[in-house]
């Protein structure tokens, strides 16, 4: 009976899950691979470089218009201010603040609902995203999650953002960075909550595991200690222990964080972004646990 039930369990799950995910994602990924492959193709043939650009222009706006169909106009509206602004300020040595301002401005007017808000919550995500799943799913630290969950955006927002806020201090250039970030995700209360509490959270476990690595002298920083690092303590069993309990801890955490992109709310909702209301009630549903934890290694923190 028992083994009928896996079979059943295991078809359902065939059926219901892996077949149409794989279908789903085949739909989505085979003309950008076509299009793909046939730039590189072009670009193999040794034709002129406008051909080239002609080429690469069409296939853009051919996927393009296979993922959004007309709505395809705002993200060309987009690249076109930007051309202008670039061309414009092409000898100011302000171009750069610039065209962040006329961005922001733009992501604003989107969130305002310039757009309709499914279809604006669908488009803000479209530059490619790559990231270490690994680092997410078994993470060593909460650090190494924000760094490996989308790597373009963390160089970006490390190299612009986090490097030129540090002359007010480490604290106010992470909360700056998280705070930029939670612009660029859109004006979302609980995409907001969720990444000004990272922020709080990867700073209080960096600075906690730093003074710790410091006084143990042991290889437990938030990122992993290159070979030659000055600590004593590497690959002691406890050393192993400590990095394992702060691990559990990051998937305590992301586990928190995670409650509130609810399945079982309806659809429309979980496109336009949920209300505050909905965070309120799911952290104060967990008793505020994460928040809890986070303060209190703080204090563990302050007082060693």
């Amino acid at each position: 009976m028992d083994s009928f039930g896996r079979v059943e369990f295991l078809q359902a799950l065939a059926e219901g899950c892996v077949l149409p995910t794989a279908q789903q994602g085949l739909e989505q990924v085979w003309q950008l691979l076509l299009v793909c492959l046939l730039c590189r193709v072009i670009c193999r043939l040794g034709v002129s470089c406008h051909v080239k650009h002609l080429s690469s222009l069409a296939g853009g706006l051919y996927v393009l218009y296979t993922f959004f169909e007309l709505h395809m106009m705002w993200v060309i509206i987009l690249c076109l201010l930007c051309y202008l602004i670039l061309l414009l300020s092409i000898n100011s040595s302000s171009q750069g603040v610039f065209l962040s301002v006329v961005i922001l401005i733009y992501m604003l007017m989107g969130e305002l609902h310039m757009i309709d808000a499914a279809t604006w919550h669908k488009m803000r995500g479209v530059d490619i995203t790559v990231a270490k799943p690994l680092n997410v799913e078994l993470p060593r630290s909460m650090v190494e999650v924000v760094t490996s969950w989308n790597l373009p955006m963390s160089k970006w927002l490390n190299a612009y953002v986090f490097k030129s806020a540090l002359k007010l201090g480490t604290f106010p250039a992470i909360l700056v960075t998280y705070t930029a970030s939670a612009l660029l995700h859109g004006l979302s209360f609980h995409l907001g909550a969720v990444l000004l509490s990272l922020g709080f959270i990867t700073y209080v476990e960096h600075v906690l595991r730093k003074r710790l690595a410091a006084i143990f002298s042991a290889c437990i920083l938030s990122k992993r200690c290159p070979n030659d690092c000055h600590h004593q303590n590497k690959k002691m069993v406890w050393v192993y222990g400590v990095n394992l309990f702060f691990s559990a801890l990051s998937i305590f955490h992301l586990t928190y964080l995670g409650s509130l992109f609810d399945s079982e709310m309806d659809g429309m909702h979980a496109e336009e972004g949920y209300m505050a209301s909905h965070t309120i009630q799911k952290w104060s549903e967990l008793n505020w646990a994460s928040h809890w934890v986070m303060f209190g290694f703080f204090v563990f923190y302050w007082l060693i």
